[in-house]
């Protein structure tokens, strides 16, 4: 699967969510705080790994 077909598919996921909660108007905190964790903890987790990885490498992170 070449790197712009991924690109693609990257943005319809991400934009869909977006386009429904738009055409629904505002969202609450309820609906939005379950996907701020996720993102939030997502985030965290990536960048333990990089930070281990380079500390692996003896980069500093």
């Amino acid at each position: 699967m070449s790197k712009r077909r991924i690109a693609g598919i990257t943005v319809a996921g991400l934009a869909a969510p977006l386009l429904m909660l738009g055409l629904a108007g505002s969202a609450s905190a309820a609906e939005i705080t379950p996907v701020a964790e996720y993102v939030d903890a997502t985030v965290a987790d990536l960048l333990s790994t990089v930070g281990g990885v380079l500390d692996a490498l003896g980069l500093a992170a």
